[in-house]
């Protein structure tokens, strides 16, 4: 199995929280099939603020099981436990079935997804801003040592 070091995975899992907003977004984006109405900006921030707040609660727990790795280098595909796995699985499926469904209109799904991308894209940046603060510790650690 690929290690990298441990550290990284906080860099990994912002990368992949970024690219799964990029592409969940995308979807929100290209379902709006009319101008977007206030109803739609309204359920947009709606869900931005909720899965945002959910999100950053799960990557707290994430970067905190991270940084309690001991190792030096730590299997890549650890920068999420199994739990959060499983979660993604069953979002990405459930997503996946009702937009297949035909049972949501194309304006709740633009409003929705765009909403959910956004906020993944914003938890992304979280893990991108702790990750570049751990390099700076470990530069001050260094130079501290020397």
């Amino acid at each position: 199995m690929l290690k990298i070091p441990t550290k990284a995975l906080i860099l990994v899992a912002a990368l992949v929280w970024f690219a799964a907003g990029a592409a969940v977004t995308s979807v929100g984006v290209t379902a709006a099939s009319q101008p977007w109405t206030l109803v739609m900006g309204a359920v947009f921030f709606g869900v931005l603020v909720a899965f945002f707040i959910l999100f950053l609660m799960i990557a707290r727990k994430q970067i905190r099981r991270i940084t309690g790795y001991t190792e030096e280098l730590t299997e890549l595909f650890k920068f999420f436990d199994a739990q959060s796995y499983i979660i993604m699985a069953v979002m990405i499926f459930l997503g996946t079935a009702l937009r297949i469904s035909l049972l949501i209109p194309d304006t709740a799904i633009a409003s929705f997804y765009s909403g959910l991308g956004m906020a993944l894209i914003a938890s992304s940046i979280y893990y991108l801003v702790t990750f570049i603060a751990t390099c700076e510790q470990l530069v001050v650690k260094e130079k501290t040592r020397s």
